[in-house]
């Protein structure tokens, strides 16, 4: 731990601007994401590759981009936002925020009348969860604060 670095100046971040995944399936990945997180297209270029997808009321977008075949994890970039240090996939989960646990539990089953599975809504460090895998199987978190309802 001594050699680390002195924190710098913060970054003139205002926001996240969006979140990129690499996906097998661009299409089936968009209907997913439209159906599971009622993400609304933003802009899409299918030559290209990638669809953009957001939420409005959050000023969120998700980038759903075809993931290369040749993409082997070992190229300059894919070292940088691809893969950790140790070869591995370096995301582990995106986690998104809910009002409330009353308004997570009624979208638990909005999704299962829609036909997204899930386990239901269960505590996560004390805080009411719903876990979910998209196509490709990333896991998609939404979380409430507080305890989870009875």
């Amino acid at each position: 731990m001594a050699d680390r670095m002195p924190p710098g100046p913060a970054a003139p971040i205002t926001g996240l601007s969006h979140v990129q995944l690499s996906v097998s399936d661009v299409g089936a990945s968009a209907e997913w994401y439209s159906a599971a997180l009622g993400l609304e297209p933003f802009a899409e270029d299918l030559d290209g590759g990638y669809v953009a997808l957001r939420h409005r009321g959050a000023r969120l977008v998700i980038v759903l981009t075809a993931r290369s075949e040749a993409a082997t994890g070992q190229g300059p970039r894919d070292r940088l936002v691809g893969s950790s240090a140790l070869g591995g996939e370096s995301l582990d989960h995106l986690a998104f925020a809910v009002p409330d646990a009353d308004t997570l539990c009624a979208w638990a089953d909005h999704l299962t009348t829609m036909g997204v599975e899930h386990a239901g809504v269960v505590p996560e460090n004390g805080n009411p969860s719903l876990q979910l895998r998209d196509p490709d199987g990333i896991a998609i978190e939404l979380v409430a604060p507080g305890p989870v309802r009875a």
